[in-house]
């Protein structure tokens, strides 16, 4: 059940323009990225063999991601960071608007929660994890794919497929020590293995730009400035229970992707800001969860005005 371009547009309830040019942060050469919503017709949503997800990457130039309205939901009341600050789109923004989106931000409350605590700072942290892992690479690359002789392994080990997975994973008090010994290497060569699959697929997958900034500065500034970002609003979202855009930390979080600050300054910054999450998390505006069944009623109120059918009867 594949949809064309013009059914995408007319499922659309909204869609605005992101990214760098939502934060402050665009230069001339930024790219455009748009982000909506669309309500699925109803021979999708009420077939279940058919969840219809987002659609990447746009129809042309531009990068652009539409979700369905059931996925929107989910993500907002689970404080996705990517996907709350659509709440909070300025005017100049907002590419195209309906009632129906009107309803959602009349509501937009309903979805916040003390849970952007750890969902901010999670996706920062894993950008810093990233950071540190690929600067490691970036330093110092592995040489050599490791090979199974080099852990005095055969092709042929003694304990064999799923066996083998099974055996990786359950006490080695259970086997005689020549099956321990080698099982213990096969360890240490799948974790090995994994390192080098990690590492290739980084080399080979990461874009001209990016290996720019890492050969300039040391580290990729891209993910460091998409790491303050996400803390800085977390911030605010936290102590504030709305996000203001663009940015007020924009010039800094611009400067940060321009390299001003060295590695180790960067990371300075970086896990002093995540140590005060928990503090911002104690002061918090917002409630510790989302109300669900607010949400589930707004959700099929939506729904129901959207296709005309009131007569869709939801059990409770």
């Amino acid at each position: 059940m594949d949809f064309s371009k013009e059914e995408i547009e007319k499922y659309r309830i909204f869609e605005a323009i992101t990214g760098s040019q939502l934060y402050g942060t665009n230069t001339p050469l930024s790219d455009v990225d748009y982000r909506g919503v669309v309500v699925p017709p109803m021979r999708v949503l009420l077939n279940p063999f058919y969840p219809f997800e987002q659609k990447d990457r746009g129809f042309e130039e531009d990068d652009r991601t539409l979700y369905a309205l059931s996925k929107f939901f989910q993500l907002c009341a689970d404080s996705n960071p990517n996907i709350i600050e659509l709440l909070f789109i300025p005017k100049q923004n907002i590419v195209l608007t309906t009632k129906y989106w009107d309803k959602i931000i009349q509501n937009r409350e309903l979805f916040l929660s003390t849970k952007a605590r750890f969902s901010f700072s999670g996706y920062a942290m894993s950008q810093l994890n990233a950071i540190k892992r690929h600067r490691q690479w970036f330093l110092n690359p592995p040489t050599k794919k490791p090979e199974r002789a080099d852990f005095g392994l055969t092709d042929s080990p003694i304990i064999s497929g799923e066996n083998l997975s099974l055996a990786l994973n359950v006490s080695l008090d259970l086997f005689k020590d020549n099956v321990v010994d080698e099982i213990q290497r096969e360890r240490e060569y799948r974790v090995e293995k994994k390192k080098w699959d990690n590492y290739m697929a980084w080399f080979n997958g990461r874009n001209a730009k990016r290996k720019e900034l890492e050969e300039k500065y040391g580290y990729d500034t891209k993910h460091a400035s998409h790491l303050f970002r996400l803390m800085t609003e977390g911030r605010e979202l936290l102590l504030t229970g709305e996000i203001k855009f663009p940015l007020q930390e924009a010039k800094l979080i611009s400067e940060i992707k321009n390299g001003k600050y060295e590695y180790e300054k960067m990371l300075h910054y970086a896990e002093m800001f995540d140590k005060k999450f928990e503090r911002w998390y104690n002061q918090s505006v917002l409630p510790k969860k989302p109300d669900r069944n607010k949400l589930i009623e707004l959700y099929f109120e939506i729904v129901k005005e959207y296709n005309g059918k009131e007569n869709i009867n939801i059990a409770s």
